[in-house]
């Protein structure tokens, strides 16, 4: 390499970072109690750029040095097994993160202070009921429109809080926040929920199934319908797989059908659970995990989630399993 062209790259890293488009950022930690060698590792969403890097423990500390393209960026910082893990908030700078083994949830972080702002918010949750915690992050939300943790809470929660908070929320967000990943999660969310209740008709929707064939919703129609939203990596999914497989088996030749809808990335690991548990039924996945489009039609928090729906395209019912679903397929079938 000339000296002309050395001197060209340094002066256009010089360049990228005063304009503000990298981030340089340090971690200095502590880690009581662990043995050399121990590999810890650093997950992080840059406005959608998954990574990961890794480093050693030497002498019960870790370093870790990067760039990111935000001003800040949430991260995870952890062991192999997830035994020990963290969630806190990167900017550029110096931070230090001191804990020991077994207690990184307990970390003392400091030189970030976004992540001094959600150590606050932190605490006011602590002890907290499930209600009352909803209600200290929608009011936080509200309070700090400007806040990227305020993104970050509205984005992970538009589903469960439903579409009207969500766009309420939403809509008093900055500009800036509006323009971040997760301001575009939140938009995706108002643009495709369609806030389905039981009573109301069906709403539709296309994915492919195992064989790449695009399936739709409505080419159901005139069938009794579970509308039946899982995980592969789901364990209350996976548990109860089984019983599903039994009711399936029972009702399937009197018109009754089950669309299973995968929250997934991965699509061997999806095939592979459909193998192992048996799931015979047609089955379609987007393969963009908890932002999958039909889960986001309809508002799905949590897994499994399902919707009945009748012959006539209506939701009768919402979360049926075992007998429960049996009796109402039963007494919906005979009509």
């Amino acid at each position: 390499m000339s000296k002309h062209t050395a001197l060209f790259l340094i002066l256009t890293l010089q360049l990228t970072f005063s304009s503000g488009q990298l981030h340089q950022f340090k971690i200095l930690g502590t880690a009581k109690g662990f043995v050399n060698n121990t590999v810890l590792y650093l997950d992080f969403t840059d406005e959608g750029d998954k990574k990961i890097d890794s480093t050693y423990v030497v002498g019960e500390s870790f370093t870790f040095e990067g760039v990111i393209k935000s001003d800040v960026v949430y991260a995870l910082l952890r062991t192999q097994n997830y035994s020990d893990y963290k969630f806190f908030w990167i900017e550029s700078g110096t931070i230090r993160f001191e804990a020991k083994k077994g207690g990184f949830r307990k970390a003392t972080i400091t030189g970030s202070k976004t992540q001094d702002e959600q150590n606050k918010l932190n605490l006011s949750l602590e002890n907290s009921s499930e209600t009352e915690r909803s209600n200290i992050e929608k009011r936080f939300v509200k309070e700090n429109p400007n806040s990227i943790i305020s993104a970050h809470l509205l984005s992970s929660y538009a589903s469960t809080w439903g579409k009207d908070t969500a766009t309420l929320l939403f809509d008093d967000l900055s500009i800036e926040l509006k323009n971040t990943a997760y301001g575009k999660s939140i938009a995706e969310f108002i643009s495709l929920n369609k806030n389905v209740k039981v009573g109301d008709r069906y709403a539709d929707f296309t994915q492919n199934d195992t064989k790449n064939n695009p399936i739709k919703l409505s080419d159901f129609n005139g069938k009794v319908v579970l509308l039946e939203f899982w995980g592969s990596w789901c364990g209350p999914c996976r548990q109860s797989n089984p019983g599903l497989v039994e009711v399936y088996n029972e009702f399937k030749n009197m018109g009754f059908e089950i669309l299973g809808v995968g929250a997934e990335t991965n699509r061997e690991t999806w095939l592979k659970a459909i193998e192992k548990d048996k799931l015979t039924w047609t089955n379609v996945s987007d393969l963009k995990g908890d932002k999958n489009t039909a889960a986001i039609i309809y508002g799905i928090s949590y897994y499994p989630t399902n919707f009945l729906i009748d012959k006539n395209g209506v939701i009768v019912a919402k979360d049926l399993k075992g007998d429960k679903l049996r009796r109402k397929l039963k007494q919906i079938l005979a009509e």
